[in-house]
């Protein structure tokens, strides 16, 4: 499944809906579907907010891949590239709003990287494993897709 929408805040709905449905049929628990969705949300946020600046000018991508034993969400825009390591979450003992979405999604997800092979734009692909579910021998874990 891959939806694409405008970057505008006000249609994060539909992405978070999206990863709910998935992750529930998939057989997360409730509690996992919500903080996969958090994670998507907050990474989707701040591609709005930082690499577009709250323009509204371009768009973002989600594609869903189910496996047995995991879901993997790739997250895509045509963005400025960004330097993966200048994000980088606040420290947790400094009280303020904000800045917390890359310490939710690297918390929530099980795996996630920029994908560097991406000509243009930005990839950040994300994994979470499910619980209890074993890969088959021919499906790595140590991929990230």
């Amino acid at each position: 499944m891959k939806i694409v929408i405008s970057s505008q805040a006000r249609l994060l709905n539909i992405l978070r809906g999206a990863v709910t449905y998935r992750a529930l049929r998939a057989g997360f628990t409730p509690s996992e579907a919500e903080h996969m969705t958090v994670a998507i949300n907050e990474a989707a946020a701040n591609v709005i907010r930082h690499a577009y600046k709250n323009s509204g000018k371009g768009t973002v991508s989600l594609e869903i891949v189910t496996h047995p034993d995991r879901m993997v969400f790739i997250l895509e825009d045509s963005a400025p590239k960004v330097q993966p390591s200048a994000i980088r979450s606040r420290p947790l003992d400094e009280i303020r709003p904000g800045g917390l979405g890359t310490f939710f999604i690297n918390s929530y997800m099980d795996e996630c990287a920029f994908d560097e092979q991406c000509a243009e734009g930005n990839r950040l692909v994300m994994v979470k494993f499910l619980r209890g579910k074993v890969s088959t021998g021919d499906e790595s874990t140590s991929s990230i897709q």
